[in-house]
């Protein structure tokens, strides 16, 4: 009988790495609007070279600012609590602020200083965050209504050709070749969003790896039933 499987154990593994090349997005229609402006770039509307694309983890934004990052030869920051005003009066790249929050790692006051500065330049800057940034609790109402002068463009939710489509690739990612009617088998079971899509392939690559095996149905469905699907 085989041990039960601890989700949280450490298992040694390789790192796989993440492929954020151009030719590797996956479009859909759940994205096709996000990724058509960045490839736009750079004619972007002179009023307005800031643009805010938000999603659900796993929805490909760090994928799209990677992409524009090299296409733009932008400056990626995650946090902005460590700069003063001077780093955007000296900076002349474009800029990619990254999951942005209403947290200590961005400071309102400091936010909005910098998006008016950007705003005067003409720079440009890509914005990502987990959700509209309107939803995010803001104190500052200032900074709110920058955010209604932007573009935002939404990440929706997968439908069950993405969810195959992203399972292909992140199993390429971590150099396994996956049978078709297995990709359709986990897509058809797991919950349509980009969390669950990591979490089975994470789940899958741990299972592979304590099993030394290669996946197969069995693994796919000790998986799914770790994680409470029906197999």
């Amino acid at each position: 009988m085989k041990d039960k499987f601890n989700v949280n154990q450490k298992t040694l593994k390789f790192v796989h790495e993440n492929n954020y090349e151009e030719e590797n997005l996956v479009k859909s229609s759940c994205n096709n609007i996000a990724i058509n402006f960045i490839e736009k770039w750079p004619n972007w509307s002179l009023d307005n070279r800031i643009v805010c694309i938000f999603g659900a983890t796993g929805s490909g934004k760090t994928h799209i600012s990677r992409v524009w990052k090299k296409k733009s030869n932008a400056k990626i920051l995650n946090k902005i609590n460590h700069l003063t005003l001077n780093y955007i009066y000296e900076n002349n790249a474009p800029l990619v602020f990254e999951d942005i929050n209403s947290n200590i790692y961005w400071p309102e006051n400091l936010l909005f200083e910098f998006i008016n500065q950007i705003k005067l330049s003409k720079n440009y800057l890509l914005i990502t965050c987990k959700v509209d940034p309107h939803k995010i609790k803001w104190n500052l109402k200032d900074l709110i209504s920058r955010f209604s002068s932007f573009v935002n463009i939404e990440i929706k939710l997968p439908d069950d050709n993405l969810i195959q489509n992203i399972l292909v690739k992140q199993f390429s990612d971590r150099q396994f070749s996956i049978e078709k009617k297995l990709i359709e088998y986990i897509s058809f079971r797991i919950e349509r969003s980009y969390l669950a899509i990591n979490n089975i392939v994470n789940l899958i690559d741990e299972l592979t790896l304590k099993y030394k095996k290669p996946v197969s149905l069995s693994i796919v469905k000790e998986a799914l039933l770790i994680l409470n699907y029906k197999s």
